[in-house]
C-alpha cells in the first residue's frame, strides 16, 4: 500500500472518529434533555392527580377518580399504593404510535418500572433512537389527607412519545449540520489533498526521470518542504546533466582528434567519403555535386620554402572550403591526401561557378603568394544514385584534366526527366498497394553470438515479376513523392507478421519524417496495439539527428511504443555526441554506431580511444551500444574488449549457442 493511500485512509478513519464523537455526544445531550423533560412532565402529572385524588373519600372513589384521569390517554402508567407497599390500584398503556408506520408499544416489563416504548416516526433509524434514549421512571406523589389504611401515595408515568419525536428531530438536524458541516470541509481538504498529490506525483516522476537518466527539471512548487525538494532535485539534474554534456564534449574531441587533419582541420578521407555517401544517398535531394582541390607540386612547395608556409597554404585552402561547409546546410569538406581536397554539395547546377569562386578565393590569400604555388579545382555537377567512390572516380578524371590545362573543369552528369521520375513514382506507389514487398534480414548479435534481433530492411519489387530492389535504389524517389509514411507501415506489419508466424525479435527503420505525416503515428500505434504480446519482439529505429521539428513528434510516440513493449533505437550514430543526451531524454533503448566512426580502430590508438569514449558515454546513459557494419573478424573482437553490446556486418555470426533463425538470411551489411 502506497504512502498516500495510508495516509488517506488514516485521514478518513479520523474523519469518522471526529463525526462519530460529535453524533455521540449530540445523541447523548439529546437523551439528557429529553430525560428531563419526561421527568418533569411525570412529576407534575403526579401532583396534579394527587391534589384531585386527595379531595375525594378513601375507597372505590379513589380507583374511579384515577381511572377516569388514566382514560384521558396522556399516561402511561397509574398506580396507587398503600401505605404499607400493597397496590391497590394500577393502569398500564402501551405507546400511542406517532404514525401508522411506527410500530405498536411493547408490553409492560418488571414491577416498577416500563420499558421504552417505540419510536415515533416511521424511520427504523427513529425507532432505533428512541430504544437507546433512557426511559423515564414513574413519577411518585404523596395523596394528603389519606387514613393510615387508605391509598397513601401515587406513582406516574407520563406519555412522552412527543418528547421523544422532538428529540429525534433536534438529533436529526443537529446531525445534518455537523455532517454538512464536515464534508465542507473534507470537500476543502480533498483540494489540498488532491493538489499535494499532483506535487508529490511530479517530485516523483522527476526522480524516476532522473533514474532512467532523463535530465528533466520540474517547477517549484509553493509548499516549503516539496519546494525544498524540488529545489535540490532540480540542482541534482543540472549537476548531472553537465556532467554529461562535459564528457560528451570530451567524446567530441576525441572524435574530432580521430577523424580530423590535424594541419587543416577538415576530415580526413575515410570519414569524408562516408560523409560524401550520405550526400549522395539523402532522398530529399536531387542530386548533388562533387569537388576536387589539388595543391600540386607539394613536396617542391615544402623544400623551397619550408614546412611552415606550405602548411599555411593548406590551411588556406582548408578555410575557404570551409566557408561553404559553414553557409550551405549539408555540404561536407575533407582532406584526401597530402594535396587534394574535396567538398561535397547537396545541390547541383552551381558546381562550375562554386569551383572558379574557391580557385580564385585560394589564389587571394597572402599564403597562397609563394613563388609555384598553384590551386586546380575540378569536379562533376548532377549526381545522384552513385557509390561514393564512382562519385570520386568521376571528380578525379576531370581534376586530371585540369591539372593538365591549369583550368577549371566541371563535367554535367546527365539527369534524370522529369518523365523517368513521374514513372519512378508511379511504379513504387504500385507495388506498395500490391504488396509486392518483403523484409531482407540481417542478424544482430551479443558478444556470445547470440542473436539480438533481426535487422529486416524493406525490399520493393518495383516491377511486377522483376527483384525486390534495396533501398537504396528506390527510397529516395519514394521520400521524394512522400510515400515514406506507406513504405514504413508496410515494414512494420511486415515484421509484425513474421514475428508472430516464428517469435523472432525483428527490427524496423522508422523515418521520422513519417511521424508528423497526419495519421501516420496513430496508425502505426493501433497496428501495434493490435498485435498484442508480439509487439514486444519488435524493435524501432531512426537515422540520428533528426530535425529538431521531429523531436515533439517522436518523444509523443516513444513512451506509447514502449508501453507495448517496442524497443527504440538510433542508427548511424556517432557524428554528434552531444546530442546523446537528448536522444536519451526521448525514451531510446540502443545506439548503432556508424560503420565510418569503426574505421582503424583496430590500427589506430586515436580512433581506438574515441570509439571507447563513445561506448562509455553510451552506457553511462543507460544505453546499450550496437556496432554497425563490421566486416573485420579481428576488427569485431576488440569492439567486444571496448565494451559493444551487439554488432551487424559481415563478421557477424551465430555462435553454437545462437538462436537459429526461420526463413532466408541475406548475408552482408544492412543497407541504409
Amino acid at each position: 500500500m502506497s504512502l498516500t493511500t495510508r495516509v488517506a485512509l488514516w485521514l478518513a478513519g479520523l474523519w469518522l472518529l471526529a463525526v462519530g464523537s460529535v453524533l455521540g455526544l449530540g445523541a447523548w445531550a439529546a437523551g439528557d434533555a429529553l430525560q428531563a423533560q419526561w421527568t418533569d412532565r411525570s412529576r407534575g402529572a403526579a401532583t396534579d392527580i394527587a391534589s384531585d385524588i386527595g379531595r375525594l373519600p378513601e375507597g372505590e372513589a379513589r380507583g374511579q377518580a384515577a381511572a377516569a384521569r388514566f382514560e384521558r390517554g396522556d399516561l402511561l402508567l397509574l398506580s396507587l399504593r398503600a401505605a404499607q407497599g400493597a397496590t391497590l390500584f394500577e393502569h398500564r398503556r402501551a405507546a400511542v404510535p406517532a404514525t401508522p408506520a411506527a410500530s405498536a408499544a411493547s408490553a409492560a416489563s418488571a414491577a416498577g418500572r416500563a420499558t421504552a416504548p417505540r419510536a415515533p416516526g416511521s424511520s427504523a433509524a427513529a425507532a432505533l433512537f428512541a430504544r437507546l434514549m433512557p426511559v423515564s421512571q414513574p413519577a411518585v406523589a404523596p395523596i394528603f389527607g389519606a387514613s393510615g389504611t387508605g391509598a397513601t401515595e401515587l406513582a406516574v408515568l407520563a406519555d412522552g412519545a412527543d418528547l421523544q419525536r422532538l428529540a429525534w428531530r433536534a438529533f436529526v438536524r443537529f446531525a445534518t449540520f455537523t455532517i454538512g458541516g464536515s464534508l465542507v470541509l473534507v470537500a476543502v481538504a480533498a483540494m489540498f489533498w488532491r493538489r499535494w498529490r499532483r506535487l508529490l506525483r511530479a517530485t516523483v516522476a522527476q526522480a524516476q526521470s532522473l533514474e532512467r537518466l532523463q535530465f528533466v527539471e520540474a517547477p517549484e512548487p509553493g509548499w516549503p518542504e516539496l519546494r525544498e525538494l524540488t529545489r535540490a532535485m532540480n540542482a541534482v539534474v543540472r549537476r548531472l546533466r553537465d556532467q554529461v554534456a562535459a564528457q560528451a564534449e570530451q567524446v567530441a574531441q576525441l572524435q574530432r582528434q580521430a577523424q580530423t587533419d590535424v594541419v587543416t582541420g577538415l576530415p580526413l578521407r575515410s570519414y569524408f567519403l562516408s560523409r560524401l555517401g550520405d550526400v549522395l544517398a539523402d532522398a530529399r535531394l536531387p542530386a548533388a555535386s562533387l569537388l576536387l582541390v589539388r595543391v600540386p607540386d607539394l613536396g617542391s612547395l615544402n623544400e623551397r620554402h619550408g614546412r611552415e608556409a606550405a602548411d599555411r597554404l593548406l590551411v588556406a585552402v582548408a578555410d575557404v572550403l570551409l566557408t561553404y561547409v559553414e553557409r550551405i546546410p549539408g555540404a561536407t569538406a575533407g582532406r584526401l591526401a597530402g594535396q587534394d581536397f574535396a567538398l561535397a554539395l547537396p545541390a547541383a547546377g552551381a558546381a562550375r561557378e562554386t569551383a572558379a569562386a574557391i580557385q580564385a578565393a585560394v589564389a587571394a590569400a597572402p599564403a597562397a603568394r609563394l613563388p609555384g604555388a598553384r590551386v586546380v579545382v575540378a569536379g562533376c555537377d548532377g549526381l545522384r544514385g552513385l557509390a561514393a567512390s564512382a562519385a570520386l572516380s568521376a571528380a578525379d578524371s576531370a581534376l586530371a584534366r585540369a591539372e593538365a590545362t591549369d583550368e577549371c573543369v566541371v563535367e554535367d552528369l546527365p539527369e534524370l526527366g522529369a518523365t523517368g521520375a513521374r514513372a519512378w513514382r508511379e511504379l513504387i506507389a504500385a507495388a506498395l498497394d500490391e504488396s509486392r514487398v518483403r523484409l531482407g534480414a540481417f542478424p544482430v548479435v551479443d558478444a556470445q553470438g547470440r542473436l539480438i534481433h533481426l535487422e529486416c530492411p524493406l525490399r520493393v519489387q518495383v516491377e511486377p515479376g522483376g527483384e525486390f530492389l534495396v533501398a537504396r535504389r528506390w527510397l529516395a524517389m519514394a521520400a521524394r513523392s512522400r510515400l515514406t509514411p506507406i513504405v514504413d507501415l508496410s515494414a512494420v506489419n511486415l515484421a509484425l507478421a513474421a514475428i508472430a508466424a516464428d517469435g523472432q525479435a525483428r527490427c524496423v527503420h522508422v523515418a521520422p519524417r513519417s511521424l508528423v505525416s497526419p495519421g501516420f503515428a496513430r496508425a502505426l500505434l493501433t497496428r501495434l496495439k493490435a498485435a498484442g504480446p508480439w509487439a514486444a519482439k519488435l524493435s524501432m529505429e531512426w537515422t540520428d539527428l533528426p530535425d529538431a521539428s521531429m523531436s515533439p513528434a517522436l518523444r509523443e510516440a516513444v513512451p506509447a511504443w514502449r508501453k507495448l513493449g517496442v524497443r527504440v533505437g538510433v542508427e548511424h550514430a556517432g557524428a554528434s555526441p552531444r546530442s546523446l543526451p537528448a536522444l536519451k531524454e526521448i525514451g531510446i533503448d540502443y545506439v548503432k554506431v556508424d560503420a565510418r566512426h569503426l574505421l582503424g580502430v583496430a590500427d589506430d590508438d586515436a580512433a581506438r580511444s574515441y570509439v571507447e569514449s563513445l561506448v562509455a558515454l553510451i552506457h553511462g546513459l543507460g544505453l546499450h551500444a550496437l556496432a554497425e557494419g563490421v566486416a573485420d573478424p579481428r576488427q569485431l573482437e576488440l569492439l567486444w574488449s571496448l565494451g559493444f553490446d551487439g554488432a551487424t556486418g559481415t563478421a557477424v555470426g551465430l555462435g553454437a549457442g545462437g538462436d537459429v533463425m526461420a526463413g532466408r538470411v541475406e548475408e552482408g551489411v544492412p543497407e541504409p
